[in-house]
């Protein structure tokens, strides 16, 4: 993987909020993708069709109602001082902390880090846009915050 330089990711600001906390290490293991990385990322294990979550079109697996097997709310954890995934998320994903994740936003906007970083600092990656999708490297399970409320547990199918 090609990565940006974190310095200059738009979005640092938020991992470096004195409110978010977000210690040392876990920034050094958080990892933007240049655009080009992103969007083969995304072209790979996303879609062929949409460039954003917000935007998944016919034929994306996850636009499909059957890669999703519960819905949860998340809203109100990212409300609380509780640093937790919201209830029910590490039930269905037990992954070992060092498992590579990607979060998706976008064709031109996906950031590498583990399940660990991602468990503690879930908040700052949702901070600025709502909608991401969650994959792990060789895992079937998938997280997708839909929008500022729902989240999808889910599978991916297995060529993905």
């Amino acid at each position: 993987m090609k990565y940006s330089d974190f310095n200059e990711y738009p979005y640092l600001w938020v991992f470096k909020r004195e409110d978010m906390g977000v210690a040392e290490n876990d920034l050094s293991q958080i990892k933007p993708l240049t655009p080009r990385a992103a969007d083969e990322l995304w072209q790979n294990h996303i879609s062929h069709n949409s460039n954003h979550c917000t935007d998944l079109r016919k034929g994306d697996w996850a636009r499909n109602q059957n890669s999703w097997t519960e819905l949860l709310r998340w809203d109100q954890a990212f409300d609380s001082d509780n640093p937790q995934l919201p209830e029910g998320t590490t039930e269905f994903i037990d992954w070992d902390p060092n498992t590579v994740i990607w979060v998706c936003y976008g064709s031109d906007h996906v950031v590498e880090t583990n399940w660990g970083v991602f468990k503690r600092n879930w908040k700052c990656f949702l901070f600025a846009d709502e909608a991401a999708l969650i994959i792990g490297k060789r895992r079937q399970q998938a997280l997708f915050f839909v929008d500022e409320t729902q989240l999808k547990l889910g599978n991916r199918p297995k060529s993905q």
